[in-house]
């Protein structure tokens, strides 16, 4: 058993980046919730997407880029309902591109450029979170944060038929050593965070958050109810776990509370295992 601690949140680091990915991750993304609005709510549909437009519109105002020098059979790879849309299709571009400060004489076929970590981060968490706040305006708080969490099993569904592989042929062997030094080293990358970590064995970890991009890219708002929504409720859902050898359990997150705390176990190896405390969390790699 031990914990370490680094100090990597930074608001300026800088990597290199393919926007053409980024740019059809947001489609995807508002995609995906569009299917399960159309699912759950067909005949609002045209009502969300107006409202959802007319947000983003408005906030991205005159800026334009050209859309011809995408590639836009990537873009729309795969996507169901929002190419049916082309006014918000093209305010989510104009989002992503202003949001993410692309130079204006960049080109699909430049490929990678260099871009800052956090402008990419809340040019996603952003747009998340007017998707978000769009059911709250037309439905209100109650009935509005209520379907969109009835969505976002949905879309999480979505994500793992696409993007999750198949089990190893011995899923008691998955630990978490090989993630966890991922973590380490895409974090740090990227400055996501400061936070801590305690290691109580092979399939077993928990993390403390102490600062961290994604709530700070929604803070401004002042509305950590629909900010927690729009970011980390997805990974606090049930769905998030079922059919997942390493499952996922948070009980505060920073949008509500000093620290978050993220524990990931193998299900296998200690089925539905104990949360640590939050003292214990709280002071682990403080020593």
């Amino acid at each position: 058993m031990k914990s370490e601690s680094y100090k990597c949140y930074s608001l300026t680091k800088k990597g290199n980046m393919k926007p053409i990915g980024l740019i059809h991750a947001r489609m995807e993304r508002t995609d995906f919730v569009l299917q399960s609005l159309h699912k759950l709510k067909p005949e609002d549909m045209n009502k969300y997407v107006s409202h959802l437009t007319d947000k983003l519109s408005e906030i991205v105002g005159d800026y334009t880029f050209e859309m011809n020098v995408f590639d836009w059979n990537f873009i729309r790879k795969d996507l169901e309902i929002l190419p049916n849309f082309p006014q918000l299709e093209k305010a989510i571009f104009y989002w992503s591109c202003k949001t993410l400060k692309l130079p204006d004489n960049y080109k699909s076929d430049q490929g990678e450029i260099e871009l800052v970590f956090f402008d990419e981060i809340k040019s996603n968490e952003r747009l998340s979170y007017h998707r978000v706040k769009t059911f709250v305006e037309i439905y209100g708080e109650d009935l509005g944060t209520e379907l969109y969490k009835q969505i976002v099993p949905e879309v999480v569904k979505a994500l793992k038929s696409k993007y999750l592989g198949e089990k190893p042929a011995d899923p008691k062997s998955v630990n978490i050593l090989v993630s966890n030094k991922r973590s380490i080293e895409s974090w740090c990358k990227t400055g996501l965070a400061d936070f801590s970590f305690h290691i109580f064995d092979d399939y077993k970890i928990v993390y403390r958050f102490d600062s961290c991009l994604t709530p700070e890219a929604l803070k401004d708002f002042k509305d950590p109810d629909i900010a927690y929504l729009a970011s980390c409720y997805i990974g606090d859902v049930p769905e998030w776990n079922k059919d997942k050898i390493i499952h996922l359990r948070r009980t505060q997150t920073l949008h509500h509370a000093e620290f978050c705390d993220e524990m990931y176990w193998n299900n296998l190896v200690h089925p539905d295992a104990e949360q640590p405390s939050l003292e214990f969390t709280e002071n682990m790699g403080k020593e």
